[in-house]
């Protein structure tokens, strides 16, 4: 178990004034087994009006309007957590069904399919999901700016290169192929620098949490954010607006151990 101080940051930058903007903001660590929040502020620039809820994945959402004229939006979120890997994130198996089926993001093509074919595992969904972990990572780079939002793992798996969004979608498109319900997360881990991505695989009415990019377990250093079926369910923002012209998005997150 650890106690740690988070740090979340998101501006996006206009190139031209916006105005009737109408908002959608998923960057705010809920509460469950694994984690507690302790202390929260949020701060949003502009608004004039916003409210609470959760979406149909149960991700915090803040859902708001800004009315006046800017050129940029921000968001600040601040806090504690404690965060204990040890305690399981438990639900009924009926329930998980959505996560059994592939997305346009997860989707296999022929590049997957070989692979899976190559090496495809029998057994309990846990070690089975390890074991596509590992092959992935065998067989896949990390690189910045290979790919982005956009890009599906079948054409990240084709180019053989990509960043953490990339490796969990792979991940995720592998396990589904064996009808195991397989979950996006966006979160933080410890240091500085972006947002992260790993995946939740459920065995035996327990969702357990594996990082294919560093092919490991998640473990107490890690806070989530938010899940789905895949990034697109987890988008940090959303919106639309009069106005604007380019845009630029910037995301700071940091995360450091409380001693």
């Amino acid at each position: 178990m650890k106690k740690l101080n988070f740090s979340y940051h998101m501006q996006l930058t206009f190139e031209y004034p916006v105005r009737d903007h109408h908002f959608t903001l998923r960057c705010f660590p809920p509460n469950d087994a694994r984690q507690q929040i302790l202390t929260e502020s949020i701060e949003i620039y502009p608004k004039q009006y916003s409210s609470t809820q959760t979406d149909s994945f149960g991700n915090r959402c803040v859902y708001g309007t800004a009315d006046q004229a800017h050129n940029y939006f921000a968001v600040d979120v601040n806090g504690e957590a404690v965060v204990d890997s040890e305690k399981n994130i438990t639900e009924d198996a009926y329930k998980t069904g959505l996560f059994r089926y592939q997305t346009e993001l997860t989707r296999a093509g022929e590049g997957i399919m070989g692979f899976y074919n190559k090496i495809k595992r029998f057994g309990h969904p846990l070690e089975t999901a390890k074991h596509f972990m590992n092959k992935l990572f065998e067989n896949f780079v990390y690189e910045q700016g290979a790919t982005n939002i956009l890009t599906t793992a079948e054409e990240a798996f084709t180019l053989g290169k990509g960043v953490c969004q990339d490796y969990a979608h792979i991940l995720i498109s592998l396990c589904r192929l064996e009808k195991i319900p397989c979950r996006y997360v966006a979160g933080m881990m410890t240091g500085e620098g972006a947002t992260h991505a790993w995946a939740e695989v459920f065995d035996n009415g327990i969702w357990y949490l594996l990082d294919p990019t560093h092919n490991r377990l998640v473990d107490d250093t890690y806070i989530k954010i938010s899940s789905g079926r895949d990034a697109k369910d987890c988008a940090i923002n959303q919106g639309v607006f009069i106005g604007g012209g380019k845009q630029k998005q910037e995301v700071r997150v940091t995360v450091e151990e409380i001693l």
